[in-house]
């Protein structure tokens, strides 16, 4: 089957089977990869049958479907982030810091106490201007180190017993006084997103095992809901959404980080120059986290609106700075040729057992047989298309 029938054939089974399509593709495990497969091969009459006999069509079709479901539903992102200048600065000014917070951040800046964000922020540009010279990339590092953005768990807001975030989870919801409930309306912006596994659109009452007290929780990209000072949880794609409303706000340039196969996000940033940052220690020695023994990564993509900031930058996250990577130069030639395998091992293993999310994105790409410069090159395309094309309209006359 050619490149342009197996794309018309992934287009024809969204349009018959969307729901399947869109959760094979949102948590592509190798079970929901052995759905799609059956489904080309069986019922679309896609076989492993190629023009010149290099490549299986429907694998490259299928490979970059994984590509643009994944950039666009980080545009999707973008766009949904577009608060204007009026609801931002009214979320900055909603809520009155506690008091204990409010002492936090007099000691740790040196100022006096504020009383919302939006002084406190203030006070931030005051920190990052020397001479009526203002330094964006000064105010940026310092919002990033901010509690203003940094992670809270999900916890009690009565007396913050925090819940265990684990995946694959050693408990069940119920074990850990959580459930879901049905949405009251007064929800803003609802979204789905991952909390102890994929999780769709939903509201969290949990009660506590420690006090008893009932709280709610759900996940949202509203800034008002994600300013919230008071015990609500923020988790690492929180913190994201957070940290590209405020950097939108105050038109500075970051683009979205995202690894394959293992459940985080952060963002890169720019001061001017044409070279990359990160300020976030964890995230700059992502490769470090691989020493945590609950699985691996197979890639990293930045991923922004404009084309050609979006790039495959996995090598990058394997490199050290001096050799013009990301990573911190003390991580030695050994050390990082271990992870180089270990992230390699894991893009070959189609079960997914070997990631942490136990998904099968990288080995998707892997057999697909894209190097970095046609992952980067999908990613542009992909982004370009957005708004024009569907991600699973692909270019039928496309046979890179």
């Amino acid at each position: 089957m050619s490149g342009s029938a197996a794309a018309s054939a992934l287009a024809a089974m969204y349009l018959k089977d969307k729901v399947l399509v869109e959760d094979s593709f949102n948590h592509l495990t190798a079970g929901a990869l052995q759905t799609l497969d059956d489904k080309l091969y069986q019922e679309y009459n896609c076989r492993h049958i190629t023009d010149d006999g290099s490549r299986d069509d429907c694998h490259l079709i299928l490979a970059k479907a994984c590509i643009r479901r994944i950039a666009h539903r980080c545009l999707d992102k973008y766009a949904r982030l577009q608060s204007s200048k009026e609801v931002v600065e009214d979320a900055l000014q909603f809520y009155t810091l506690p008091m204990e917070l409010q002492e936090q951040l007099a000691s740790k800046y040196g100022t006096p106490p504020p009383t919302t964000w939006y002084e406190s922020l203030d006070q931030l540009k005051s920190l990052s201007t020397t001479e009526d010279v203002y330094d964006q990339g000064k105010l940026w590092r310092l919002i990033l180190d901010h509690p203003m953005t940094s992670y809270v768990p999900v916890q009690c807001q009565s007396c913050g017993h925090v819940v265990p975030d684990q995946y694959p989870t050693q408990q069940t919801d119920a074990e850990v006084g959580l459930r879901e409930i049905a949405p009251t309306g007064d929800e803003l912006e609802l979204r789905a997103g991952w909390f102890r596994g994929p999780r769709k659109a939903v509201v969290f009452e949990m009660t506590c095992k420690g006090c008893n007290a009932v709280s709610k929780w759900y996940r949202s990209g509203h800034p008002q809901i994600l300013l919230n000072p008071n015990k609500w949880g923020r988790l690492c794609g929180d913190q994201e959404d957070l940290r590209l409303t405020l950097a939108e706000y105050l038109n500075i340039p970051v683009r979205l980080t995202v690894p394959l196969d293992w459940d985080h996000v952060w963002s890169e940033y720019s001061s001017g120059s044409s070279t990359w940052q990160v300020q976030d220690n964890s995230a700059r020695n992502f490769c470090c986290r691989l020493d945590e023994g609950i699985g691996s990564w197979t890639r990293v993509w930045a991923i922004h609106s404009n084309p050609e900031w979006c790039k495959d930058v996995t090598r990058d996250y394997l490199t050290i700075q001096q050799n013009g990577g990301r990573a911190d130069n003390n991580i030695d030639d050994k050390r990082m040729k271990r992870y180089e395998k270990i992230t390699k091992d894991a893009r070959l293993d189609k079960s997914g057992d070997l990631t942490q999310a136990k998904t099968v994105n990288g080995y998707v790409l892997l057999r697909a047989n894209l190097s970095h410069d046609s992952i980067t090159e999908e990613l542009q395309r992909a982004v370009r298309d957005f708004g024009t094309k569907k991600w699973w309209e692909l270019n039928n006359d496309d046979k890179s």
